[in-house]
């Protein structure tokens, strides 16, 4: 298989990550780099290891393993794994950065949702949330967090900052 083709195969693969990202991030360039990589043509999963980063605007993915699943020729999965993993871009509504870490991040295309597993950080418009599992649902805004009986983060933590109202003269 030619470096052309792979490259192709990578960047049309990846054509579907721009769903949660600003507008203007689907027209930038997607780079990967990856102490290695290995794709099985017949299944389409492709596989990176060793210090993983993925870019494309404002989206930036960094992960010590990162799987690529499909179904149809078309992503359908992205698999994170590292000590932390970490997920970031920028949210095309207010401008505020989202910032997820754990341990494996799922990212799930179809629903558009990404599940946070083992020491799970979420972070967005000022306001943490930790848990052993967080279900963020980037479409609707919404979140669900659990803690872990079994595991260091028993219970979820939630730290709200002040709001900040201006002064009317």
């Amino acid at each position: 298989m030619t470096l052309f083709r792979i490259f192709a195969t990578i960047a049309i693969s990846l054509w579907c990550l721009p769903v949660l990202a600003l507008t203007n991030d689907r027209s930038d360039t997607i780079t990967i780099e990856s102490n290695s990589a290995e794709r099985d043509e017949k299944t389409g999963l492709t596989q990176y290891q060793g210090n993983v980063v993925i870019k494309q605007g404002s989206l930036i993915i960094e992960a010590d393993k990162v799987t690529v699943y499909y179904l149809n020729n078309r992503v359908s999965r992205i698999l994170c794994l590292g000590l932390p993993a970490s997920y970031q871009q920028q949210a095309a509504e207010d401008g505020g950065l989202i910032v997820a870490k754990a341990e494996t991040i799922e990212y799930i295309l179809a629903d558009d949702e990404i599940n946070l597993k083992t020491g799970a950080v979420l972070s967005r418009n000022g306001t943490l949330i930790k848990g052993d599992s967080i279900n963020y649902d980037l479409k609707n805004e919404t979140w669900k967090a659990k803690g872990n009986n079994r595991g260091e983060q028993k219970r979820i933590q939630l730290v709200i900052p002040p709001s900040t109202q201006e002064a009317k003269d």
